[in-house]
């Protein structure tokens, strides 16, 4: 088997190998850093599957271990990111917001792959519910986007509200509601290279993308990709989208 079969695998582990990362600096008070590391899980988690199917080396296992590095990098880093972070909040709120956002990216990645298992023929272009990198994704940019406006406001505005987005988020990741797949053109048609390149593109725009344009993009997908799923969800017939 040639190195490059491997490549995919590699992403994978570089996925749950940030998720841990993130949660040791969490638990080191390094919450920038562990909200960073989850910005770079999301880049990996967007290629690895591409590249997999681009190579023809997709298989039962890697969409598995696919799902058990989400569930680290965008379920239990996120949660236990958000529970540091309110840590001055009742622990019945911060630590139960946690636990239900971590349990719902759960239930989003297995209601993924049972659906996947049952073969059943879905919606290319849409997900049912908030993809849970994105969810995860979420509560990493306002970590970044809180530590941007209180060294330069001194207000804590996005924590007092944390717990409560973290909740609503969960509850978008289970839930039925269509959300466009933004990212459905990268395909077998564009070439490895051609996919090779956006990866590459995106690791420099993380790089150099100050704290408000990252939210800003976050932001957008969630409302406009939402409210167009929501339209166009009515229109799809005859079976969920995945």
């Amino acid at each position: 088997m040639k190195i490059k079969q491997y490549l995919p695998t590699v992403l994978t582990m570089g996925n749950i190998m940030c998720g841990f990362l993130s949660i040791m600096c969490v638990l080191n008070q390094r919450l920038e850093i562990a909200a960073w590391l989850i910005i770079v899980a999301m880049i990996l988690d967007g290629f690895d599957g591409k590249l997999a199917r681009l190579m023809n080396t997709a298989s039962k296992t890697g969409a598995q271990l696919d799902s058990m590095a989400d569930l680290v990098a965008f379920g239990i880093a996120p949660a236990v990111l958000m529970t540091k972070m309110c840590n001055n909040s009742p622990i019945v709120i911060s630590w139960g917001f946690g636990l239900f956002f971590m349990m719902c990216t759960a239930y989003r990645l297995a209601r993924f792959n049972a659906q996947k298992e049952e073969a059943i023929q879905l919606p290319r272009h849409f997900f049912t519910g908030l993809p849970s990198t994105l969810a995860g994704g979420t509560v990493a940019q306002l970590c970044i986007l809180h530590h941007f406006i209180y060294t330069r406001f001194g207000t804590d505005i996005i924590v007092n509200f944390l717990p409560f987005i973290v909740f609503t988020l969960g509850v978008l990741m289970i839930s039925k509601i269509p959300f466009f797949n933004i990212t459905c053109k990268i395909g077998k048609r564009q070439g490895i290279k051609a996919v090779i390149l956006e990866f590459s593109a995106a690791i420099v725009y993380f790089i150099i993308t100050p704290e408000l344009a990252l939210s800003s993009a976050l932001s957008f997908y969630l409302i406009i990709c939402g409210a167009y799923g929501i339209v166009k969800g009515k229109q799809i017939k005859g079976a969920q989208p995945v």
